[in-house]
């Protein structure tokens, strides 16, 4: 945090009072607080300022008197004073700022590169350049690998059927085996399976164009069995090719771009909470690829990192692939996480808690409730149950919970 922006005339002012913000002794009316503006992390209208400040104080800090005069808060970084420990809340709150009064997921592909890096530092990964600490060499001799022209389609969705018969192709001139007891795959571009809610509420839904999956799957199962997920992104160039090559559908250009897709803005920021979602329902590592059919971006979690491999060739590209897809245990499903190198299955043991059900039931553990009385359990219960309704996935009724209706 760098400044904090008081939003009382037309054009707001810094306050910088030792990195400390009294909401109290400013006395504020209805308007804006805008948290580093130039970066866009929120702006509060009007009469939501108090409320959603209100929300903070009581879901975030416990405490209804922060920000106060007696109790300032400290919005720098700082910890926050008045709470019993000294672990700064400043990204909690952050993202409870940013959140919209709807409670209704964000879809993940409106995320942003910022939005991404800020979840990632939130959940403890630290983003390493793969081209840098472990460069794709592909040794001489290997069969040569092709680029797929995605100007042929309208869209992504009308071209990820091919590509993702262009993606098997390319994999089987690596001795990837397709078919019985091997590799499948799957196309779930229409499918919204991802879902992930992080500690400060925010939440997320989503889903891939495709997958590669262990042979005979259902798309319900291979989605929580991928070995590599696909998103796919056409390019600027792509989009105007098409519509130049098809005038009769089209008026006007594309907004200018690239050649290329590249790994920024929304196209990095979904695929990074996709992967984040997609390992946390799934019991083997994932290795996600955002491609146009020219470029490709490769995205895997291990350990406490996001290793990231950007601009690579097809050859680069489906070369790494065909090496993921020959680990062990690759073709079996169901994998538990003890037959997986510590490495690979540390991300997905930290992703778990994240999915909806599992929050829900990690909030009605017996030993959070045991102190309330009846009507603040059941009390507990619908805000909880609630806060997930809208990912209409199955949830099973604790024990603990059932116990209080008879």
């Amino acid at each position: 945090m760098d400044e904090v922006f008081i939003n009382q005339e037309a054009n707001p002012y810094v306050l910088e009072v030792d990195g400390t913000l009294d909401l109290a002794g400013l006395q504020l009316q209805p308007g804006s607080i805008v948290i580093n503006s130039k970066k866009g992390l929120v702006d509060v209208q009007t009469s939501k300022t108090k409320r959603i400040f209100a929300d903070i104080q009581q879901k975030v800090l416990h405490d209804t008197t922060a920000g106060s005069t007696s109790n300032p808060l400290h919005i720098s970084g700082a910890p926050i004073a008045g709470l019993d420990t000294g672990d700064s809340k400043l990204d909690q709150i952050l993202s409870l700022l940013k959140a919209k009064t709807d409670p209704k997921a964000r879809p993940i592909s409106e995320v942003g590169s910022a939005e991404a890096d800020s979840v990632l530092l939130d959940l403890g990964f630290l983003q390493d350049d793969g081209n840098e600490v472990d460069p794709i060499v592909v040794p001489a001799g290997l069969s040569m690998c092709h680029s797929f022209d995605y100007s042929q389609f309208p869209s992504e969705d009308d071209g990820t059927p091919a590509l993702l018969q262009h993606h098997q192709q390319q994999l089987s001139g690596f001795e990837v085996q397709f078919g019985r007891s091997q590799f499948q795959m799957y196309d779930i571009h229409h499918r919204k399976d991802l879902r992930l809610i992080l500690p400060s509420g925010v939440s997320y839904i989503g889903g891939l164009d495709g997958v590669a999956a262990p042979w005979g799957l259902a798309k319900a199962g291979a989605v929580s069995e991928m070995r590599i997920a696909y998103e796919h992104k056409q390019s600027s160039a792509q989009k105007q090719a098409y519509r130049e090559a098809n005038p009769q559908y089209y008026e006007g250009k594309v907004s200018s771009g690239g050649e290329h897709t590249t790994f920024a803005g929304r196209r990095k920021g979904q695929s990074i909470v996709a992967l984040l979602a997609a390992c946390a329902i799934n019991s083997y590592p994932v290795l996600l690829d955002l491609t146009d059919g020219l470029t490709h971006h490769l995205l895997q979690l291990t350990g406490t990192r996001l290793v990231s491999w950007t601009d690579l060739t097809p050859q680069q590209a489906y070369f790494k692939q065909a090496q993921w897809l020959a680990k062990p245990n690759a073709t079996q499903r169901q994998n538990t996480l003890d037959s997986i190198p510590e490495d690979d299955a540390l991300p997905l043991k930290k992703m778990r808690i994240y999915r909806p059900e599992a929050m829900a039931l990690s909030q009605l553990s017996p030993e959070l409730l045991e102190d309330l009385s009846p009507a603040e359990k059941v009390a507990r219960a619908y805000h909880v149950l609630d806060s997930v309704a809208n990912f209409a996935s199955p949830l099973p009724m604790p024990d603990a919970v059932a116990a209080w209706y008879g």
